[in-house]
């Protein structure tokens, strides 16, 4: 009836006119299938059973000759307002006719429905073949092999200190180069397309400098020459390729943190930039793009901040746009690819590896889950059935304390460090003194621990009969007075009190998008931004009263506190206390930032990735710093020492994995 596998408007509406002409009337000209607008179609006549005399006689022409009117209701019956023409008794099979027609029409609906996702098949499972590609010490990530398959190159970064290194090996046999650029450390972008040439990202973090360099490799293992194409935001610059010709690259970038990331591309010969995709408007937005070998297509993750990710096909000739894949869960990947013919990608969701076939009129999707278990966070295709893969989680979280990290002799430390990620402190006073609490998955899942004179215990035994894995707990605020704590687990919110040693769900925020909170002075209610729409929304919830009071006339992003319990919000341009409303304008950087923390003398920002800055309330200068961690975030206390949650890269190597199905 389709013609094809995957039906569009256009199909079903080709389908329906065939379905008019086979099903006209030849006395009657009114139509017999009637239209209802977005919901399907429906028969204009009601089709009567009439008595059969001769069914053994009438079986054998039913299937030749065309239908006739019964004598029975030969001439005009009176029409009722609903019918489109009068009623005519039709034999057997014309009935049956139509009841197919209806169930057709009614089986139209429903691909209606869905047409906009591609086709689904069970899930198979298959058994992998794995074995290391890389063997240097440090932590092997992002593979991208050439157009030719000839040439993998991947990012390694050393375990102690997270300086990146670029190399190229050659897999006829396995011979190995570092790329280097004086100055700088670099990592791996990707290929440009059909060439032996590697794009890197080349950074100083101690300068905050950032380039997009081209090396040229036609002459492996001899480098050639190395030559800086694009200057780039090593904060907010994503993926990006080369094309074909040299003449144009594409990329992604955050124009606007709260905007998302667009697709663009940059002619460089011009030195001027163009929109692809433009930014979807929330956080997140376009990532990973990649050209199909023939350079006519390019495919590339849309990913929105709560919402499962997808990957869409942009057609440069027909600007045709079109979702090829769309994960279950909102959990982030990088792991897609291009299939070596162009027809087609790879993509990875956890365990399960999903091929995509399609064309200008189909798409279909197979399948897999593999086994052992696996979860790549970055794959480079290598045939139909093999690819390289690096591991999610590529890093180890802990916590820190630096103590006077802006003067003369900053001091880190390294607290409570164990073989699991440690990270997120919150700081607490219960019968014994002060004490700390943290999440630590060093029991097999994420808990919550507490360390106190030396003694460090879990707090939590929480379950996660979900299939959660880490980084479910999260978000910890310790009241003013030390007594009470608020935290998330996984999409919920829960509150701790101290003494009475006991967790309490905290419903009224599960109905809610929160974005942002603190304690209020008072430790009697929380202070929260809420996102309603396109706005977000800063109120007071009173844990006494359980009443809601919306604070009108600011407008609040974030939300952090002093050690003293008062309160603050950032929005996109300015610091404004919320006690007195006194406001501070934000540095340049600080408005890129996702990290913030504060005391009475100081504002606090980090970019997450090395640097570390404080802005001086009165006086207005700021002081930056480089640390060797990346500061994901970080407490304030009162005399400025600062706790943070830091990460660095495991060791790991880049594994090649094939197939059979």
């Amino acid at each position: 009836m389709w013609q094809q596998s995957f039906v569009d408007d256009n199909a079903i509406n080709r389908a329906i006119s065939e379905l008019r002409k086979q099903l006209a009337h030849p006395i009657q000209k009114a139509p017999l299938l009637k239209t209802h607008y977005r919901k399907g179609y429906s028969l204009t006549v009601i089709p009567e059973r009439i008595s059969q005399v001769n069914d053994a006689d009438t079986s054998s022409q039913v299937l030749n000759e065309p239908p006739v009117l019964s004598s029975k209701n030969e001439g005009a019956v009176e029409a009722t307002s609903t019918q489109s023409f009068k009623k005519s008794s039709l034999k057997k099979p014309i009935f049956y006719s139509l009841l197919a027609v209806v169930c057709l029409c009614f089986f139209a609906w429903l691909i209606w429905l869905s047409v906009s996702a591609p086709s689904k098949d069970k899930v198979k499972q298959i058994t992998a073949n794995k074995v290391a590609s890389t063997w240097n010490i440090g932590s092997e990530v992002h593979p991208e092999l050439s157009s030719d398959k000839q040439f993998l190159a991947y990012t390694n970064v050393e375990p102690e200190n997270d300086v990146m290194h670029a190399f190229v090996k050659r897999l006829s046999d396995q011979r190995e180069v570092e790329i280097t650029y004086p100055g700088f450390q670099v990592s791996i972008l990707s290929w440009q397309l059909n060439q032996h040439s590697v794009l890197l990202q080349a950074t100083n973090l101690k300068l905050q400098k950032c380039e997009m360099v081209l090396v040229d490799l036609s002459q492996f293992p001899v480098i050639g020459e190395a030559t800086s194409i694009k200057e780039c935001d090593l904060r907010y610059t994503g993926y990006a390729q080369v094309d074909e010709s040299g003449e144009h690259i594409y990329y992604t970038e955050y124009k606007n943190e709260h905007e998302g990331s667009g697709l663009y591309k940059f002619d460089l010969e011009l030195k001027k930039e163009f929109i692809v995709i433009p930014p979807p408007g929330v956080m997140y937005g376009v990532i990973m793009p990649r050209l199909s070998q023939s350079g006519d297509k390019i495919a590339y993750i849309l990913s929105q901040k709560g919402k499962p990710f997808s990957v869409f096909s942009y057609n440069f000739e027909t600007h045709e746009t079109k979702r090829l894949f769309k994960a279950k869960k909102s959990v982030i990947s990088f792991a897609f690819d291009w299939l070596p013919n162009g027809k087609g990608i790879i993509v990875f969701e956890g365990s399960e590896l999903s091929t995509i076939m399609f064309d200008e009129k189909n798409i279909v999707k197979h399948t897999l889950t593999v086994t052992p278990k696996i979860t790549p966070y970055y794959i480079t295709v290598h045939s139909d059935n093999s690819l390289f893969y690096s591991e999610k989680m590529t890093q180890a979280y802990s916590l820190i304390k630096a103590t006077d990290p802006f003067g003369d002799n900053p001091e880190y430390e390294a607290l409570y460090k164990s073989d699991k990620d440690e990270y997120n402190i919150a700081e607490i006073i219960n019968k014994e003194g002060t004490a700390h609490v943290f999440v630590s998955e060093r029991s097999g899942s994420s808990q919550l621990w507490l360390s106190q004179n030396g003694l460090t215990k879990q707090l939590s035994f929480f379950n996660y009969d979900d299939g959660s894995s880490a980084f479910v707990l999260g978000g910890l605020r310790a009241s003013p007075n030390k007594q009470r704590m608020i935290f998330m687990k996984n999409k919920g919110f829960s509150l701790y009190d101290v003494n009475a040693q006991k967790f309490y769900p905290f419903e009224e925020f599960n109905k809610h998008k929160i974005v942002s909170y603190i304690w209020s002075k008072n430790n009697d209610s929380i202070i929260y931004v809420k996102r309603l729409g396109s706005k977000n929304i800063l109120a007071e919830f009173n844990l006494v009263t359980r009443d809601t009071r919306v604070i009108e006339g600011i407008k609040a992003n974030k939300l952090i506190s002093d050690s003293k319990g008062n309160g603050y919000v950032t929005n996109d341009n300015q610091l404004i206390r919320l006690s007195d409303r006194q406001s501070w304008e934000l540095p340049k950087n600080a408005k890129k930032s996702v990290a913030y923390g504060v005391s009475k003398d100081y504002f606090y920002y980090s970019d997450s990735i090395s640097r570390v800055a404080r802005l001086n309330l009165h006086d207005q200068t700021i002081q930056d710093i480089h640390v060797d961690f990346r500061p994901i975030g970080f407490m304030v206390s009162e005399n400025n020492e600062i706790l943070f949650t830091g990460s660095k890269y495991k060791d790991m190597q880049i594994v090649q994995m094939s197939w059979d199905e």
